[in-house]
């Protein structure tokens, strides 16, 4: 079997990364000076693990630097994972810490991308959670969409439709602009819901997706669609949206013909690489080595 060095040499894709949490901890702790208690650990979904970002991680990102350095060190994180290509999340609260100045923001963007080119190819995403202000997603977002900086945009919050045609004029947007779309669905909710999101905001690729595999007929029109799934066994393990890794339907998506990935979503909290995650899916039997040579050639 081939061991996990293979598996780092080999170029990959990371598009799934929140960018300010995309960090081993201990390379947090040394920056940050905070610890956190009994971490990285398992825990009860997604409230519990909000409750350890407002306590914890949001609290020491205090100005735009610390935004920039939060983002530096994910990029590092992914680099030294052999990640070639970072399709990488930079929340657009993040804005607060530019005082609302979209040049500055663009500005550190760019400078990320221009510092790292030699080692990785980045693609930066503007996140939009769905419970963050609205108003200043609709003064904000255009003009940063428009930029020509972001390759693409993410949704992710709640995991229901209540409210989610307040952000239909975002999608339209980034449908005129040729900017990928994406949202955050199916890592908690239900297959019919994945296939709600992806009609309803014309999705090119869907943030987990694995309620999908909840139903055979959703998987097909995935496939049929080509919507890619970039999934994160790690923390669909560690937020318990899956019972074990064993359990975990990546593989029914995969025979499918639903394309996949494997991303990161937050390093901080799941500690495994993409490389990491794939070996252990393949030495836990879950997916085969041929399985995981088609979810490296997604690295394009």
């Amino acid at each position: 079997m081939r061991d996990i060095k293979y598996y780092k040499s080999r170029p990959k894709i990371d598009a799934h990364n929140h960018l300010n949490l995309g960090m081993r901890y201990p390379d947090f702790f040394s920056w940050s000076g905070t610890p956190i208690p009994d971490f990285p650990r398992v825990m009860d979904g997604l409230d519990e693990m909000h409750d350890v970002i407002a306590k914890y991680t949001r609290p020491r990102c205090r100005t735009a630097q610390d935004v920039a350095d939060l983002i530096g060190m994910s990029i590092d994180a992914a680099v030294a994972d052999g990640v070639t290509v970072i399709e990488g999340s930079i929340d657009i609260g993040f804005m607060v810490h530019f005082e609302g100045n979209v040049d500055a923001f663009l500005r550190m963007t760019e400078d990320l991308v221009k510092k790292h080119s030699e080692k990785t190819l980045i693609r930066p995403e503007l996140g939009l959670g769905k419970t963050f202000d609205k108003d200043k997603i609709s003064m904000w977002a255009p003009e940063l969409m428009k930029s020509g900086v972001f390759a693409s945009i993410d949704l992710y919050g709640p995991e229901i439709e209540d409210g989610i045609e307040e952000f239909k004029y975002i999608f339209d947007l980034a449908d005129k602009l040729s900017l990928k779309k994406r949202a955050h669905v199916g890592e908690f909710s239900d297959a019919r819901s994945v296939r709600r999101f992806v009609e309803y905001f014309g999705l090119d690729e869907v943030q987990h997706g694995i309620g999908a595999a909840q139903d055979d007929a959703v998987l097909q029109f995935l496939a049929d669609r080509k919507v890619r799934c970039n999934v994160c066994p790690q923390s669909n393990v560690m937020l318990k949206s899956v019972k074990s890794l064993k359990e975990h339907p990546i593989k029914r998506m995969i025979d499918a013909g639903v394309p996949v990935t494997v991303g990161t979503d937050d390093l901080l909290f799941f500690d495994r690489s993409v490389s990491e995650q794939i070996f252990d899916l393949v030495s836990a039997g879950v997916i085969t080595e041929s399985d995981a040579d088609r979810i490296l050639d997604q690295a394009r």
